[in-house]
């Protein structure tokens, strides 16, 4: 289909290279959201080979919670990018809306159906081997299938579908760099890796997994449950110091359920994180929202002060067993297994830049899997093959070449 056949609307949004437009196919009443990219601006960037990666993986991805490519038209200025067009715009500006309309963030129902589907989506690219890498409000798009249930605000009838998958990689042998300063991977505040050589002269790679987007996940329900960040910090510093603390909190009112949730996601540890898989299983999504149980405040006192619940995220036993225990979905995770002790050695945290705004925070990332040519269901080892290769052009013909 040649971009003739598209007819362009309106302009829907800006971006660092150009403009989103909202397009539909002649003759159809299908729209898309279409990406004018100036070619010579882009090209002169690193963000060239993030929007190929992010064009390559989403051709191996169908999932109703995963935004769809549909086409890549180029022309001698510009390259267009036409994928599938979400109305009810960013999750992070509903969130907003919702709470200048309510003056309160999302109650537990409304979390706990935009969790589901969040879950839904990142246990299927988990089980692809893929990680997302930059997981935040601002990549999670609502859509409504009824206008007015968009003029509303009716949340409970939206449909999440994830994007920007430009800095998503396949887990075989992902490394970052010494030099983080450029690199925004992941986000929402720390980044866990090994300790970096504290003069950062000697190059270090180090790798990372898929637990580094449960924490994002983490935060995001956080700042959706809460209204505000986890760990809040103006500069790298001060946010290093709350990181390491682990400390955090969480107001009593808030279920049992809930907290067990966000406690089995914001764990310092990645292997104390519940997997993408076992979150799908927790009572915090498979439990009817009337069925949920308050906190037991007689068994948390001592963490208790002014009304809030005090959390650690590196690691607290006392808490795991009252929350998450006998959560079935924890099973195979913590349950049973020994916590570090406060005083052990832990692994340091270091940072990529800090935007101003908080919301580009970066987040977690630690370990790579034993087994890394680990068969992945779904796909087969000739289109791992095609996605890891980053010279495949078989999908975009000479769309890439000069």
């Amino acid at each position: 289909m040649k971009l003739d056949d598209y007819e362009f609307e309106k302009c829907i949004g800006k971006g660092a290279f150009g403009q989103v437009y909202l397009t539909s196919k002649k003759g159809s009443s299908t729209k898309f959201a279409t990406k004018e990219i100036n070619r010579e601006e882009i090209e002169k960037t690193d963000a060239m080979k993030y929007l190929r990666n992010e064009l390559v993986i989403l051709q191996y991805l169908n999932h109703p919670n995963i935004v769809k490519f549909q086409d890549v038209k180029k022309t001698k200025k510009n390259y267009y990018i036409i994928m599938e067009y979400c109305n009810g715009g960013e999750l992070a500006k509903a969130l907003e809306k919702y709470m200048q309309k309510y003056s309160k963030p999302f109650p537990e129902e409304i979390v706990q159906h935009i969790m589901k589907q969040i879950i839904s989506a990142f246990k299927y690219i988990h089980e692809r081997k893929i990680i997302h890498g930059n997981v935040k409000l601002q990549n999670i798009l609502l859509h409504y299938e009824n206008e007015e249930d968009k003029e509303n605000l009716n949340i409970m009838k939206a449909q999440v579908k994830v994007i920007d998958f430009g800095f998503a990689r396949r887990i075989n042998k992902i490394y970052l760099e010494d030099n983080l300063d450029d690199k925004p991977i992941i986000f929402d505040h720390p980044l866990i890796i090994k300790k970096l050589n504290s003069s950062r002269k000697k190059p270090r790679q180090l790798g990372y997994n898929e637990s580094a987007d449960i924490w994002s996940i983490g935060s995001i329900c956080y700042e959706m449950l809460i209204g505000r960040l986890a760990f809040d910090a103006e500069d790298m510093e001060e946010l290093v110091k709350k990181v390491e603390s682990g400390e955090y909190s969480i107001p009593t009112t808030f279920s049992h359920e809930a907290v067990s949730f966000l406690n089995g996601m914001l764990q310092y540890e990645a292997k104390n994180r519940l997997t993408a898989e076992q979150l799908s299983r927790h009572d915090f999504l498979t439990k009817d929202v009337k069925n949920f149980k308050p906190i037991d405040l007689q068994k948390v006192s001592k963490n208790v002060v002014s009304g809030e619940l005090k959390m650690n995220a590196n690691g607290n036993e006392s808490i795991w067993a009252i929350f998450n225990a006998n959560n079935e979905s924890s099973l195979t995770s913590i349950q049973g297994s020994k916590f570090n002790h406060p005083n052990d050695e832990k692994e340091e945290l270091a940072f990529n830049s800090l935007n101003a705004k908080k919301s580009t925070l970066k987040s977690p990332t630690n370990g790579i899997p034993d087994n890394e040519e680990q068969k992945v269901s779904g796909m087969s080892e000739e289109e791992l093959k095609k996605m890891n290769n980053d010279s495949n052009n078989e999908f975009f013909g000479d769309i890439f070449d000069n």
